[in-house]
């Protein structure tokens, strides 16, 4: 799990830079993906779901805490990508307008 924009000083309300940030991670995965593919000999497949809007992050657990994030946002996510076509990055129609008026599609 990824996220970007969590805190003010990487949130972007204006230009939303965050979010053609994290497209451009999980299109650099993919890519990352396919070369270790091409060069192991192996067929791995990922799935990405990418999702826009709040979440509650927090530190969670009392012997071995972990920071991590909820809400309905990382549940839509966590869907598309569970139920996603493998070697695709699925996307919200919100996340798609943000990023088709950045010249991404």
């Amino acid at each position: 799990m990824a996220a970007s924009g969590l805190n003010a000083a990487t949130y972007d309300r204006e230009g939303r830079s965050h979010i053609a940030a994290l497209a451009d991670y999980a299109m650099h995965l993919m890519e990352q993906m396919k070369y270790i593919n091409e060069h192991s000999f192996n067929n791995f497949q990922m799935k990405i779901g990418l999702n826009m809007g709040p979440v509650v992050a927090g530190v969670i657990g009392a012997r071995k805490p972990q920071y991590d994030i909820w809400g309905n946002t990382v549940n839509v996510s966590s869907r598309m990508d569970s139920t996603g076509v493998p070697d695709r990055i699925q996307v919200t129609t919100d996340l798609y307008q943000v990023l088709a008026a950045k010249g991404y599609m």
